[in-house]
């Protein structure tokens, strides 16, 4: 049972029942049910069976569009209209889509969801191989996917499990030297979304970093001190692993600009940060009044429970062997989490867009000597009681 492939099974076979109940219970027996397209968005026409709601509806139905016609940049086709330019950058999630659907309009609602749920087992494949990489049972690796925020993502279509698999993907085949492979998966996570150059900073940053560090020491104490973030230090990282996919997002941006007009890098930040601490306050302040209610009390739990993760991370530095750039990347989208605009903290979405400092925090942890335990039942909590909710309610 100590095999990533036995983690990849639970994590696929829990993600795959999770989408079965939400088709019966709430989906009324209709997977597109998950696209949740909203009247706001209308402008036609819609594809046979699938449902609208009244007002926006909901991200999922923008990466339901592209999937239909990856390179088709028109704001409106197929009777969607999309909200903002910064949609066609994240081209990763929905081309896979339309691959698995052989470009076939009617496949694409299940190919979607698919597409997620073998993001999730191959998350757990890849936390397990962390986790075994650690000295810890496999199954440890169940961190990763077992990330609350992601069991939204899986019910309504959105893009950042694909985002999250691909950037752990380029960080495990950089901690094994398959520095091709790593530009590859990180290519992919850029393209994704565009929160992924963060790591690809970090990894820039890294040997320049430790240089600086070694002379602080060199000077300190007279000789060379290797510690375990330096071990990589010697031998830097080749540079076409992170410049290759920033040329990767460079040229996507300058097609997206080509066909639409506008740079969608530019449109998205707009949206989606604000002055540091105020989306936090507000969202803060808004769930305060809204107690006792379920929704109040659920982003309570997991703010609580996203708190203890990061919290752990933060106290396993010290013995973690993760290397300077993932922790450098683990305090950025920490920091990142900080000038998030309101609309994100406001949204009971559980907290999707925090993942990636879920993500790093789980390699922090996975790589430590840190005892998982407290954090590892508190996350499976929260997985289980957003999966509950999800499979009640749209």
């Amino acid at each position: 049972m100590n095999s990533p492939r036995w983690v990849a099974l639970v994590a696929g076979t829990a993600s795959a029942l999770v989408v079965a109940m939400r088709i019966v219970v709430v989906g009324h027996g209709k997977i597109a049910t998950f696209i949740i397209v909203g009247t706001d968005n209308v402008r036609g026409r819609l594809p046979a069976g699938v449902p609208v709601i009244s007002g926006q509806g909901y991200d999922g139905q923008f990466y339901y569009r592209i999937a239909l016609a990856p390179l088709n940049f028109n704001r409106t086709a197929y009777g969607i209209h999309i909200d903002t330019v910064s949609r066609f950058e994240r081209i990763s999630y929905p081309a896979f889509a339309w691959i698995i659907a052989g470009g076939r309009s009617a496949l694409v609602p299940w190919s979607l969801v698919a597409v997620n749920i073998a993001g999730l087992a191959g998350l757990g494949a890849l936390g397990a191989l962390m986790a075994r990489d650690a000295r810890r049972h496999a199954f440890w690796g169940l961190l990763l996917p077992g990330f609350f925020g992601f069991t939204w993502v899986l019910s309504r279509d959105l893009s950042e499990i694909v985002t999250a698999t691909f950037v752990v993907a380029g960080v495990m085949a950089l901690r094994r030297h398959r520095h091709v492979w790593a530009a590859v998966a990180f290519s992919v996570a850029v393209l994704s979304r565009e929160t992924a150059l963060l790591v690809l900073v970090a990894l820039a940053l890294e040997h320049p970093l430790l240089w600086a560090w070694r002379r602080v020491l060199d000077r300190s104490s007279g000789s060379t001190v290797a510690s375990r973030s330096m071990r990589d230090g010697g031998r830097p990282t080749p540079a076409f692993c992170w410049a290759v996919p920033g040329v990767v997002f460079v040229g996507w941006q300058l097609v997206a600009r080509a066909e639409t007009g506008s740079w969608p890098l530019l449109t998205s930040g707009q949206h989606n940060l604000a002055v540091p601490f105020n989306g936090f306050v507000q969202g803060f302040r808004h769930y305060i009044n809204q107690l006792p209610s379920t929704a109040a009390a659920l982003w309570f739990a997991e703010l609580f429970v996203l708190v203890i993760v990061v919290a752990a991370a933060a106290l396993a530095l010290g013995t973690t062997t993760a290397r300077l750039y993932e922790r450098v990347a683990w305090l950025g989208y920490g920091l990142v989490a900080l000038t998030l605009a309101p609309g994100i903290w406001l949204g009971d979405v559980g907290f999707r867009s925090l993942d990636d400092l879920y993500v790093f925090s789980c390699i922090v942890l996975l790589s430590s000597r840190q005892r998982l335990t407290v954090p590892a039942v508190l996350v499976a909590g929260g997985w289980a009681a957003v999966a509950v909710e999800l499979i009640r309610f749209i």
